[in-house]
């Protein structure tokens, strides 16, 4: 199977999309129609792995109708499904955007808006899909795709079902269930019936991942991974800008029994929807303001306003927002969020430079487009809430133990690290450290000290002038991050949890 080969006189194979446990992703040509689509492929070597291939044929193909019965905006479109020479094909729509889980490792933890909008998006496919009594049973940030206008696409819905439970725990060499382990809920590890809830859980992974920037459990093999989703609580999310009702709402997705998490996917959606608030703007490649008018948003704009309320939207506006604000992913928009495409799941994978490096809470002065299409240019400016001189000094004072004679540096940028989760500042605080450290044990390596006819030690000298050079530059070093991120970033902050 390579380029340029033709499955079923019409699609041609282009280039390779992924590889996975489950076989192959191409980007294909439709011939007959003239479009691009993405082609996965059952190969033979899985099929020669199975006692019984003719079953897996049967469900392949029960999966794809199921698939596409689904017709929900958030899932990727099934165009056809078929036999190959030794293997089996699934042709679905060809999806351009990033994974969630690219995105995430880009962007490190995402604004509180975007990490709403993105999950009620999740549960509005997900809702679709249990009103089917179809469990997904395989949701990961691997397998939501966002495109570059905010919508979120859910991706290989029914390929975690071709797969027995014996398989979904089996740990090859290469770990690829590693990935899948550190999603599975608890009665999935246990061998229990999967139902709805089980996707809930999933679902409070990806959002803990969304807003801690890194998976909620992290282990050195399977099976600490899976001790640790059978008995361990997670830990707390430790943001000020999470409001506690969302981390109570992620908690609670995260209960190890699933009769203690939420009712249903359409009740976590609810919950979700208060957050997905006016955003801080553009995230990575990922703009809904310049890429949010195409035919799809301008006809989900019309179902909004005839759902609303009467008089609840002003002319020009959706409810709920005014000119001038950025757009958040928009939970309520009748084709649900823009997700990325999974690489297993075979979708087009972005460029390497599809996802910039972008400021993780948006950037003051970024001109955009009005997202109602007045064709005025707005901006996202700095919090316009008053900020006086005791306001200013008061979230100044992590500044304080840089003034410790050069000793103290660590200690303020360790705080603000732990407060905000920035790697960066933990980098710091820990590179302050280090030269106290060195420096303290340069000084007391002397034997004597003080005595006025010996000459000070080489090493002491060192140690000194090192302490001498820390003090100033630990302290300029925070004024500097203060000014320019600390305060922004805690304005910021301050002006979404009063939005709420």
């Amino acid at each position: 199977m390579g380029r340029h080969t033709v499955l079923a006189g019409r699609y041609e194979l282009l280039s390779p999309l992924g590889r996975g446990g489950m076989g192959q992703v191409w980007e294909g040509q439709d011939q007959r129609l003239g479009r691009r689509v993405a082609v996965k492929l059952l190969t033979r070597e899985v099929l020669a792995d199975r006692a019984e291939p003719n079953d897996l044929v049967r469900r392949f193909a029960r999966e794809a109708a199921v698939m596409a019965g689904l017709q929900h905006p958030g899932v990727p479109a099934v165009y056809d499904a078929g036999t190959y020479d030794g293997g089996l094909f699934l042709v679905l729509e060809l999806v351009d955007g990033c994974t969630l889980g690219d995105l995430i490792a880009e962007q490190g933890p995402l604004p509180v808006a975007w990490a709403a909008g993105i999950a009620a998006q999740m549960a509005a496919v997900l809702t679709s899909a249990h009103e089917r009594r179809f469990v997904h049973r395989d949701v990961k940030p691997q397998n939501v795709m966002l495109t570059r206008d905010g919508t979120v696409k859910v991706l290989d819905f029914g390929v975690a079902a071709l797969l027995d439970q014996a398989e979904m725990l089996r740990i090859t060499s290469t770990g690829e269930t590693i990935g899948t382990l550190a999603y599975m809920a608890p009665e999935q590890l246990h061998s229990r019936d999967t139902t709805p809830r089980t996707d809930l859980y999933a679902l409070g992974c990806v959002l803990y991942e969304m807003l801690a920037g890194a998976p909620m459990f992290e282990a050195t093999s399977p099976g600490a991974l899976i001790h640790k989703h059978l008995s361990q609580t997670p830990a707390p999310l430790l943001r000020e800008d999470v409001h506690p009702e969302l981390e109570r709402l992620v908690m609670q997705l995260l209960e190890k029994e699933p009769e203690q998490r939420p009712a249903d996917a359409r009740e976590t959606y609810d919950r979700l929807l208060p957050y997905v608030t006016t955003g801080p703007g553009p995230l990575g490649d990922v703009d809904p303001v310049q890429n949010g008018q195409s035919g799809m948003h301008l006809y989900s704009r019309v179902l909004v306003r005839l759902s609303s309320p009467a008089g609840a939207a002003p002319t020009g506006h959706a409810a709920g927002e005014t000119p001038g604000e950025h757009w958040a992913p928009h939970a309520g928009n009748a084709y649900g969020a823009v997700p990325p495409s999974t690489g297993d799941a075979g979708f087009r994978w972005p460029r390497p430079d599809a996802v910039p490096s972008a400021p993780r809470y948006g950037r003051a002065g970024r001109a955009t487009h009005d997202p109602y299409g007045t064709g005025a240019p707005q901006h996202a400016t700095e919090p316009r809430a008053p900020r006086g001189a005791v306001w200013t000094f008061t979230h100044s004072l992590w500044i304080a133990p840089t003034l410790l004679f050069g000793v103290g540096a660590w200690l303020s940028f360790a705080y603000i690290a732990a407060r905000h989760r920035r790697p960066s500042w933990l980098i710091a605080a820990l590179t302050y450290l280090a030269l106290a450290i060195v420096s303290i044990a340069l000084i007391g390596s002397a034997p004597e000290l003080g005595n006025p006819h010996e000459a000070d030690p080489p090493q002491v000298t060192i140690g000194v002038v090192l302490i001498l050079l820390l003090w100033p530059a630990g302290f300029v070093h925070a004024l500097w991050i203060n000014a320019t991120t600390r305060l922004p970033l805690r304005a910021r902050m301050e002006d979404e949890l009063r939005q709420r």
